[in-house]
């Protein structure tokens, strides 16, 4: 499947806006963030969780000069997941990117946040870890 837009769901375009407004980062490098962080995560997310009534992301604003990586990805995600990486992969990412905003969402407070979320993804230490780590700070 070609594409060259990817609309995201409502609320996930108000998370972003929020998580823009805490880390001065822009949509497009926080939606690139959180594929990597849906990605992580071992289920497969399901695309119909997510409307599609929120911002449009030009696909090339969206991955940039990754593009052939971000797709890589999500092919190679569908593929272990079962699904068929060309019927599957605007659903698939459209789902990562709805379910990894959600998820990194609660755990960014501010821009240095990223720095311990990104060292627990790298550890595979699960996300839920993360609030118990900040109550002991």
């Amino acid at each position: 499947m070609n594409f060259n837009r990817i609309r995201i769901s409502e609320k996930a375009t108000y998370r972003l806006s929020q998580l823009k407004g805490k880390t001065g980062l822009t949509p497009n490098i926080l939606s690139r963030i959180a594929i990597c962080y849906s990605l992580n995560d071992q289920t497969v997310p399901n695309p119909n969780d997510y409307d599609e009534r929120g911002q449009e992301l030009n696909r090339y604003t969206l991955t940039g000069e990754w593009d052939t990586f971000f797709i890589a990805l999500v092919k190679e995600r569908c593929i272990h997941d079962g699904l068929d990486p060309e019927k599957d992969l605007y659903h698939q990412l459209r789902a990562h990117l709805n379910r990894g905003v959600f998820g990194m969402y609660p755990q960014i407070k501010g821009l240095g946040d990223f720095q311990i979320l990104l060292k627990h993804q790298a550890e595979g230490i699960k996300s839920g870890m993360l609030s118990e780590e900040r109550s002991h700070e």
